[in-house]
């Protein structure tokens, strides 16, 4: 998987008024220091560090995060159903860089 790919796992149903459990996954090196040789020579910044979710375009859920976060990392989160709709996430890196799923 290349960087910027996102994942997501819903039930494929679920009935008005039921909450499920959303899983997202997105493929990003979430890097703290530039390596050379093995060895760090730069602080070079680049992780997500925003994560929104929308639920019929309604926000359902919001994250900020650190650099602390795993490369490739999991986000799981609650959503109320009160219709058939489309969960959208956007994930927002120090690069300025915007994955979408």
């Amino acid at each position: 998987m290349s960087t910027g790919q996102v994942r997501i796992r819903v039930p494929e149903k679920a009935k008005a008024g039921e909450v499920v459990t959303v899983r997202v996954l997105v493929t990003h090196p979430m890097q703290a220091l530039e390596f050379q040789g093995g060895k760090p020579v730069v602080k070079k910044y680049n992780f997500i560090h925003k994560v929104e979710a929308s639920y019929n375009g309604k926000p359902v859920f919001e994250a900020e995060t650190t650099q602390a976060v795993s490369q490739n990392p999991l986000f799981v989160f609650p959503v109320k159903v009160d219709a058939p709709g489309v969960v959208r996430v956007v994930f927002h890196d120090t690069e300025g860089n915007s994955y979408t799923g």
